[in-house]
């Protein structure tokens, strides 16, 4: 168990909402009641992006999940708790874990003297692509606005949830901690004013995942982003448009083999490409095993590919990803899953 307390002194709350309008933060200090005691919450991985909706499409799955537990101390400190897959490899400090992170923005809504002790189970790969980050922080931000009774909307839980990816990609960004918090397949419609929408997946859509086993750079987003074109053509703008509508379409309509077509990305994906083992190879054994499409999951590694489970089982083609990977050289595991409600409280006192 990685372990790390950290006193949250008086400190000056962060600035105003992440977009600069929502103000979770100009607040006093509660005189009321708390709502719970002690709840403990479980949210799922997710994708983002699916190929053309960079910052604007989420997905979440069944894959892997975290569970977290927030419980009311009287010791007037946040203290965090890490244990579970990979928890090595996080870090307890509020400023650096996206948990502690949304803790400490809403620490002065705690009645004077309370604190927080916070303990995250981790279920999901650390830096693979998955949203292991945003579930934390999704989950936080679900169970605080149950145990403070902030009384936040959905959009604003999210904002809330943005907030803490900071503490792991060093900017707010909302794609991930949406579709874990809303689940199935969510849109990010507006930054400012924000807006996110969730949209409920078809029933036979099957999702397969697979995670290499690659070194993950320090910093992978910043890293990630970093190797992004500063300048779009203009029919590059146009493609990439025309795929996100036909996505959503296909999504409404039902209709996976519009989804999985129209998972094309001419701008994010091929600049990315070069960060995941085999892509190539990768990508044409996902279709050539029944995939209506594939895409990198968020910032990779991982790989991720849409089937019609009424002609293919996403194991199928989860393990023909698998074997790609293997056969450039990288070990790899497979997955199968299918779209996941989002972040929910599963115990409360």
């Amino acid at each position: 168990m990685n372990v790390k307390q950290m006193r949250q002194a008086a400190a000056k709350p962060r600035a105003g909402s992440i977009f600069s309008g929502g103000g979770l933060n100009r607040c006093q200090r509660s005189a009321v009641p708390l709502s719970a005691n002690r709840v403990k919450v479980v949210a799922p991985s997710t994708t983002a992006n699916l190929g053309p909706g960079f910052d604007v499409f989420g997905l979440a799955h069944d894959a892997f999940e975290d569970i977290l537990e927030i419980e009311v101390t009287s010791r007037g400190e946040i203290e965090v708790e890490v244990g579970g897959v990979n928890s090595e490899c996080i870090s307890c400090d509020l400023d650096k874990n996206t948990a502690g992170f949304v803790a400490n923005c809403v620490a002065e809504r705690l009645p004077s003297g309370y604190g927080l002790r916070i303990r995250i189970e981790k279920g999901i790969p650390v830096g693979k692509g998955l949203g292991s980050s945003g579930a934390s922080a999704a989950a936080c931000a679900v169970g605080l606005n149950k145990i403070i009774g902030l009384g936040l909307s959905n959009d604003q839980v999210i904002q809330l949830a943005a907030k803490g990816e900071t503490a792991s990609a060093g900017f707010p960004h909302a794609d991930n901690v949406a579709a874990s918090i809303l689940g199935g397949f969510t849109i990010i419609r507006s930054y400012e004013p924000f807006h996110a929408i969730g949209l409920e997946p078809p029933p036979n859509l099957g999702v397969a995942v697979a995670v290499p086993d690659v070194a993950v750079a320090q910093k992978k987003t910043e890293v990630a982003r970093s190797v992004l074109p500063q300048s779009v053509p203009m029919e590059k703008m146009v493609h990439n448009i025309g795929q996100a509508s036909g996505m959503i379409v296909g999504i409404l309509s039902g209709d996976i083999d519009l989804i999985g077509r129209s998972m094309v990305d001419v701008v994010v994906e091929p600049a990315r490409s070069k960060f995941v083992p085999n892509y190539c190879k990768v990508r044409e054994s996902a279709l050539a095993a029944g995939a209506a499409g594939v895409a990198i999951s968020g910032a990779g590694p991982s790989m991720i590919a849409i089937v019609d489970e009424k002609r293919t089982p996403a194991i199928q083609v989860a393990q023909a990803m698998k074997e790609a990977f293997e056969a450039g050289g990288v070990g790899c595991r497979a997955f199968s899953s299918k779209p996941a409600r989002g972040a929910k409280i599963i115990e409360e006192e």
